[in-house]
């Protein structure tokens, strides 16, 4: 092959190596960065301690706190990091380490000790023979991830008569990770090469970037989760140094979750068969919580591996779309111990940050499909508890029973309400039940469907009665138009009961807080205030191709962004469309006292003329509606306006019926005496209801 050389470098010319250079800071991004949390720092630093024999390790830090602040410099606005001189430290009491161990071992960054030959234990630890949990090397700088000072003071070795020898040194974060591949010298600290007393190691964090340590229950429960480990000879405890008093300091207990006993699985008789067809010994559980998770750690499944988790997952990664995908990503819980995915001669499988694995490797696709068979076991031993559960949360959120008596004399149809309630429950969103409104939803709808349900039930019971030859009494016959009554005022009452709360509503917005927002979803949600005749149609797909292709029409015509709802949304929107008949109804409402001015009626009349070439320019909204549009301003005072040709140009918009202005009060007058006979029978009934109260 013949190349083009350049800079007289070709043709053997040159006598400089090939050599591939990996700075530090490609250790930072690909280790470092990956711990952001304080939990995840300090089980790291454990996870060291573990490794070196310890028995106790002792973590001290302050709970609930910002470890520094972010504050604006003087004039510049720019941000820069406030230390506000915490400390965390990690101590333990494990072999230690001496200088020359420090430095032939603890300073080389991404070394293997398991396949380091110079490492005389390998995978295993020095006096325990432990399954060491480390294997990258890179571990060690992982406090970078939250501050930027390390000092490490550690005494080990054999034990002298003066005690055991120091190493004693502080790792800067500004320092260490330059862009250069050469080595920095460490500042020794002043115990360096003295002797301790006791053997162990004591890692001192400072410098914080913001970050915040958690409350004691939070913190805990986060470093509980990243370590399964059983041996009685490790202990974690954690001392809250804002509460200096003896009761601060708590070991960390594993964490407990209830679960549906009857839905637990037992890994162990359930090995994992790899792609070659060798069993893989697993241990542990899964289950389906009883109630759905309440924090990230205990979310899902974790698995674990050497005693420390590997990842978590809440489905196996299985794609999208499985039965009862929604339940098993809420309750389904478990602890999966599988040793062969951090085997020491094997791939290494595992993130850096330890919070998942390569699911797409010779190990992760058997453990994805093997999780994928139990997600369908455990699914169907959980739907049944799952239904009894839902059920009895809505019946006692609902308190259907009370209700239902209340709304109905006839015991039966009381009855009904209950008996769908416990159908309609059982398979209610589960996750929506801790939202009042939803639960009230639920329960109208079965209030209104109960009537007519009994009265069905009842057909029944006379049909089959006539058709066995039995006498139906009078009684019976009075008892089935009864129903018959009940459900159809049950249908009306609904309706009715609807428009009063509307109404009532609407009073209480215009008159006490005047909140324009709650005006708007009012009208988007119940157009009917409007015109009595109006229903909520407005939703229709005719109805949202226009409001899409008015929204980028109007964008483009008046160079803003215009916002237009046809169902209520949160962000107030500059106009409601309302599809009626053949016409489009356009609704822009003012605050409650706003006087219409020069300023508004320019926006309107630019809209106005909008509203025209739209219409225009497109023959499938003529065809849509024929009678063109109609916008109706609910607005108090027009005295607003003081330009004479605003005054003209709003008179011909409403003279040609393009523009229909309303006063708040007209509006909330001409919905009242539309719905004068709902209002009069509820007036009527809370009367009647106070005199028997009293």
């Amino acid at each position: 092959m013949q190349t083009a050389n350049s800079g007289g470098t070709g043709g053997g010319s040159s006598h400089r190596p090939y050599r591939l250079t990996i700075s530090r800071l490609t250790v930072d991004k690909l280790g470092v960065k990956l711990y952001d949390k304080a939990s995840a720092v300090v089980a790291e630093v454990v996870a060291n301690s573990y490794d070196g024999d310890a028995e106790h390790v002792t973590v001290r830090l302050p709970l609930s706190t910002l470890l520094a602040r972010k504050v604006k410099a003087d004039g510049s606005g720019v941000e820069r990091v406030e230390d506000l001189g915490y400390v965390i430290e990690i101590e333990d009491d494990g072999h230690g380490m001496t200088p020359d161990e420090a430095l032939d071992f603890y300073l080389e960054v991404g070394r293997d000790r398991r396949r380091d030959l110079r490492s005389p234990n390998g995978a295993y630890s020095r006096g325990k023979k432990r399954p060491v949990m480390g294997r990258k090397g890179i571990g060690k700088l992982a406090p970078f991830g939250i501050c930027r000072e390390i000092e490490v003071i550690s005494a080990g070795g054999p034990k002298t008569s003066k005690g055991y020898l120091v190493a004693h040194f502080t790792l800067d974060y500004d320092e260490i990770l330059e862009p250069t591949d050469k080595p920095v010298p460490l500042k020794p600290g002043e115990r360096d090469n003295t002797y301790a007393l006791k053997h162990g190691t004591l890692i001192r964090l400072k410098r914080f970037a913001a970050k915040r340590v958690p409350d004691e229950e939070t913190f805990h429960r986060q470093l509980a989760t990243r370590f399964a480990v059983a041996q009685r000879d490790f202990e974690i405890v954690v001392e809250d140094t804002r509460d200096p008093s003896a009761h601060s300091a708590k070991s960390v207990s594993p964490v407990s979750i209830a679960i549906d006993k009857n839905t637990r699985i037992d890994l162990s008789t359930r090995p994992l068969v790899d792609e070659e067809g060798r069993r893989l010994p697993v241990t542990g559980w899964l289950a389906m919580a009883k109630e759905s998770y309440k924090d990230e750690e205990t979310a899902g499944i974790r698995i674990y591996a050497r005693g420390k988790i590997v990842a978590m997952t809440r489905d196996f990664e299985q794609p999208a779309g499985f039965t009862g995908e929604f339940t098993i990503r809420s309750y389904l819980v478990g602890e999966v111990f599988a040793e062969w995915l951090d085997l020491d001669d094997g791939e290494d499988l595992i993130r850096s940050d330890r919070q998942g694995i390569l699911w797409d490797s010779d190990y992760g696709r058997p453990l994805r499909k093997w999780g994928a068979e139990l997600i369908k076991e455990i699914g169907k031993l959980s739907k049944e508890p799952r239904r009894k559960r839902v059920r009895e949360i809505f019946l006692k959120k609902s308190n259907i029973e009370a209700k239902s008596k209340e709304a109905y004399a006839d015991s039966r149809v009381a009855g009904v309400a209950v008996e769908l309630a416990k159908q309609i429950g059982s398979f209610a969103a589960e996750d929506e039940l801790e939202d009042q409104e939803y639960v009230e939803g639920l329960t109208e709808v079965i209030l209104s469907v109960a009537p007519h349900k009994a009265l069905v039930e009842a057909f029944q019971e006379f049909r089959n009665q006539v058709a066995n030859g039995e006498e139906v009494s009078l009684n019976q016959m009075l008892d089935l138009f009864g129903k018959e009554r009940i459900a159809e005022l049950a249908s009306y009452s609904q309706i009715a009961a609807h428009r009063v709360g509307v109404i009532h509503e609407l009073e209480r917005i215009v008159r006490k807080t005047s909140d324009e927002s709650e005006l708007q979803r009012l009208i988007t949600e119940a157009p009917w205030l409007i015109e009595a005749t109006w229903t909520v149609i407005s939703t229709n797909q005719r109805l949202k191709t226009v409001k899409s292709s008015l929204e980028a029409f109007l964008a483009k015509r008046t160079g803003e962004k215009v916002t237009l709802a046809i169902e209520f949304q949160t962000k107030r929107p500059d106009f409601t469309l309302v599809s009626v008949g053949s016409k489009l109804h356009v609704v822009e409402i003012k605050a409650p006292n706003h006087p219409f001015d020069d300023h508004d009626m320019d926006r309107l009349g630019n809209y106005l003329d909008a509203f025209d070439a739209f219409f225009e320019q497109h023959e499938f909204v003529r065809k849509e509606f024929p009678d063109g549009y109609q916008i109706t301003l609910i607005v108090d005072s027009t005295t607003g306006m003081k330009i004479s040709n605003n005054k003209r140009a709003f008179k011909a918009a409403r003279d040609e019926k393009k523009l229909r202005p309303r006063p708040w009060e007209d509006f909330l007058a001409d919905a009242k005496k539309a719905h004068e006979q709902f209002l009069t029978i509820n007036d009527k009934f809370r009367a009647l209801a106070a005199s028997r109260s009293k």
